[in-house]
Parts: structure tokens; sequence; C-alpha cells
């Protein structure tokens, strides 16, 4: 239920800064300049000097990827207006125009605009990314549906309101899968197709397991791992379905220094196998079977009885810490900028060369959220 394009150079920034053909890692690397900025800056609060396309956080490290995921799902971008955009992409256009941050900007200025650029903007295709669909909307869109379906594990709801949840569920995973795709086009066969596999495959094994329990009373101990077992079995199908053109034609792979080499399938198909390990299926363990957990214990205390206003309100907050701490995590567990080695993709990538002449060992794509 689970996943804002990181590219090498970055594909948002790329293309809000009118990127064509070869894109450049400019640097602002002025010796002079970063002294000057960071000269009255204590040691600890130094910010790296701007890199168009590049990464301000470490993403060879889980903290450094942490660090960025919270950037790109952090809510208060649902607020960016048009004009704070359009303002962003003018600054990079500047800065990619100059080859240095422009007079009066700092290097924080121009990591601010980035951001801003990419958690608006869809990389492959530079155009605005549907708002319910960002990844910054993902918890609160999730929440109602996921704290429905713990409540309705916990409270033993009719089978009609199941359905209902994992039906809403799935709707919203495919606009999140399409909106957060890494490719720059979807055919909406496949994605028809994706959606109606997902709705079948999560209320088949919600309707199953609601029979076994029914049939088998003792079994009410696994109750939450229905809603679990249902989710990743149907998120897994969507995305694999949705990003099913990435799967066929691959995606776009670029040498270290951002230039575009073509499309590789390998590489597609390591970004959806990818997205599904992480966010598919470890995103639900803290949505989903963390709060049975916590109820179990807050139950114990004897403080608040199950069934009453301040239990279910206990356990809908679960649910959000859960989805908070959950989908930073996940996503954070692989990098979205992925390095890949050339023996692993097909042989038109093996024994290229970089612009200086030594060996394309490694190239670099997007692995989508």
């Amino acid at each position: 239920m689970l996943r804002l394009i990181v590219r090498r150079p970055l594909a948002a920034a790329a293309a809000a800064a009118g990127a064509a053909g070869v894109a450049t890692r400019t640097v602002c690397d002025s010796a002079a300049l970063v002294a000057k900025q960071n000269s009255s800056k204590p040691e600890s609060v130094k910010v790296t000097p701007f890199s168009l396309g590049g990464e301000q956080h470490d993403q060879s490290t889980f903290v450094g990827r942490l660090t960025k995921i919270q950037e790109l799902i952090d809510m208060r971008t649902i607020f960016l207006t048009d004009a704070d955009v359009a303002a962003a992409q003018a600054r990079l256009n500047e800065f990619k125009r100059l080859g240095r941050c422009p007079d009066g900007v700092s290097d924080q200025d121009m990591w601010e605009a980035q951001r801003t650029v990419n958690a608006v903007v869809h990389g492959p295709t530079g155009e605005k990314m549907f708002l319910p669909g960002r990844m910054s909307m993902f918890v609160p869109m999730n929440l109602p549906i996921t704290a429905g379906m713990v409540l309705a594990a916990s409270q033993q709801a009719s089978m009609r309101v199941t359905l209902l949840l994992q039906w809403a569920n799935q709707t919203y995973n495919v606009v999140n899968n399409y909106v957060c795709r890494a490719g720059p086009e979807v055919a909406y066969g496949p994605l028809a197709q994706s959606y109606g596999l997902a709705v079948t495959a999560s209320c088949s094994i919600a309707m199953a397991a609601g029979s076994l329990l029914s049939t088998y009373p003792g079994l009410r101990v696994l109750g939450p791992l229905v809603p679990y077992l249902a989710v990743i079995s149907a998120g897994t199908t969507n995305v694999c379905f949705t990003r099913m053109d990435e799967i066929k034609n691959g995606i776009e792979v670029s040498d270290a220094d951002g230039n575009p080499l073509g499309r590789s399938v390998a590489a597609g198909q390591t970004a959806v196998f990818r997205t599904v390990t992480t966010r598919s299926m470890f995103l639900p363990v803290l949505s989903l079977l963390f709060p049975p957990a916590a109820m179990r214990v807050v139950y114990a205390t004897g403080l608040v009885a199950a069934g009453t206003a301040a239990a279910i309100a206990i356990e809908v907050a679960a649910v959000g810490v859960g989805l908070a701490v959950g989908l930073p995590a996940a996503l954070a567990l692989q990098p979205l900028q992925m390095e890949l080695d050339v023996g692993s993709l097909e042989p038109q990538f093996q024994g290229l060369k970089r612009a200086d002449g030594s060996p394309c060992t490694h190239v670099y794509a997007s692995k989508g959220m």
C-alpha cells in the first residue's frame, strides 16, 4: 500500500533547469565562496556545497537516506504554490546558466530550491504531480484506510466493511504508484489490469481468511495477519502491473557524470523488485502489525478497556505512528538512486567509456518510490 524520483543528476532538478542532452553536475565549488559562506558557522552546521542534481546528505548511509526521504515526504510541501515552484525552478536555471550560486544566494538556498522541485515535479516528465498521489500525502491519505483495517480486524467487523477497506486501499495504491513511477509513461491497459488484479487479490485473501477464522475460532489470535497478508499480496501485484512498462521496456540509466546511456530492462526489473521488497512488504509491518501489539500492552495495564472511545483513539494514534515512522524507514532501506554494476545489465552497457576515457563500471538509475 504503500513508494520522487532521484537520478544522477536528479531528473526533477535537471528537468526544472531545462537540461537538454547531456546533463552536467556543475558544482558550486569555489573555495573562496565556500569559505566565505561557512567561515561564520560552527563546524557542525556547515552546509554541503550545492551540486545541481547532487545530494546534500550521504546516500551511502541509512541516516543520510532517511534524512533525504523525510525531506521528500514532508507534508509541508503540500502547501507549496505554483509561484513557489516557479521561483525554485528559476533559481536552478540561474545556477545552471552561471555555473555557480547566484549572487546573494547560499548553498542552503539552492538545496531548498532543488527539494521544492523534487517534491512537486515528476522527474521523467517534468510535470507537476497529482497532489493526492504524492509521497507527501501518503500518510494523511493512508491513515483512515489503515486505521479502518486495523480496527476492523480487532473489532471483528463485517466482511462488507473489510472488503470496502481493501478496495479503498488498492484504489489509493494505484494512484500513488502511477504518480510516483520511475518511468515517463504508463500504458493504461496494464494499469487497469493492475487495479483489477490487486482489488481481486486483496478481497479474495480477506474473504478466505475471514472464512477460515469463522471455521476455526482459535485462529483469531492471528487476526492482525489477515490484513497484512492481503495488503502485501495485493500491493506487490499493484506495483508490478502499474510499473509493467519498466519491467518490459526498462528505465533510463546514466553514467557517473550524468550522461544518459539508454534504457535497460534489467535495471527496470531491479527497480521494481527493490520497491516491492522495501515498501510493499516492510511498511505494512509497522502500520498493520505494530498497532495490535501495542494495544495488547495497553490492555494489559488495565487502564483502558477494549472497545471504548479511548481504546479506539489510542489504536488510531498507533496506526499514525506506524505510518509516520514506517514510510521513511521503508523507503530508506534502499537508495532511491541505484548504482548498478554493468556486468548485471545488457551487453550494450558493457565496455563503455566515460568522458575522461576511463571504463564505465557502474551506471545509475532511479528506483522510484
